[in-house]
């Protein structure tokens, strides 16, 4: 597994990096002088998180190409891929995607309403993506007169609406499939949405699905897939913090992915 992002000078950064190395990632790094962006959380009622977010790279992020050779999906999204600095490289992987004819998921996890200007990024990815993954927040910021409804005419194949207790929607072509969540004692909701998208890609390309052929994707296995992904999402909220459980994710691979 590739992952693609920028990292500082500061000690953070060099933990950061020797913690991706640890969990197996290649990791793609443009390097910038200065700390670590960090998101800061605070956990409420519930254990719903509300972030503070420090950006202090100034500099455009210009990944070097040949990063997604013989990628099967490339997911990308939050803040990072609405910076103005970011753009051109977020476009320029997203090109060098479709030359390899990877599954393209986006997730634009919006914390704050989209400028005029986000507003035309966010839909440059739309145009460009296979995959789209966002949640209730998300949609209501997006489209505040009519969440579900403007979700449903978006143009990516598949669209995932994660809906927190609720569980999650997805719409495809003119078929809607909705599944229940999982009941779980909540210890904060850090990294939930992550893993809900994390499991449901790795689902749909363990049953064999493409770039090509997603806009064919079978009921069964757009139901099958959305379960597996709210175990997942329901894994992570047990847990403080953004990782999950090695003991529930060793047994969520075993019974979703049979390994």
């Amino acid at each position: 597994m590739h992952f693609l992002s920028e990292v500082g000078t500061d000690w953070l950064s060099q933990w950061s990096e020797a913690e991706m190395a640890r969990r197996g990632l290649e990791a793609h790094l443009v390097r910038h002088r200065g700390p670590m962006p960090l998101a800061l959380v605070r956990l409420g009622e519930g254990g719903n998180a509300t972030y503070s977010f420090h950006r202090p790279f100034q500099a455009p992020y210009r990944p070097a190409p040949g990063g997604l050779r013989g990628a099967k999906a490339f997911h990308f999204g939050s803040l990072f891929a609405l910076e103005g600095r970011t753009a051109d490289g977020v476009l320029a992987l997203l090109e060098e995607a479709e030359g390899e004819g990877t599954l393209r998921s986006y997730d634009p996890n919006l914390r704050h309403p989209p400028t005029g200007e986000e507003r035309e990024r966010i839909q440059t990815y739309l145009n460009r993506v296979d995959l789209l993954k966002l949640s209730l927040e998300d949609a209501r910021l997006l489209f505040p007169e009519g969440p579900l409804e403007g979700v449903r005419r978006l143009p990516p194949p598949l669209k995932v609406l994660t809906l927190g207790e609720e569980g999650a929607l997805a719409f495809l072509g003119e078929r809607e499939v909705r599944l229940p969540a999982e009941r779980v004692a909540v210890a904060d909701t850090v990294g939930a949405g992550d893993s809900f998208t994390a499991g449901l890609l790795a689902l749909l390309l363990r049953k064999g699905y493409t770039r090509a052929s997603l806009p064919t994707l079978a009921p069964e296995d757009l139901e099958a897939s959305l379960r597996g992904a709210t175990a997942l999402a329901a894994l992570a909220c047990t847990v403080r913090g953004a990782y999950l459980p090695e003991e529930g994710l060793r047994a969520w691979r075993a019974h979703f992915l049979g390994d």
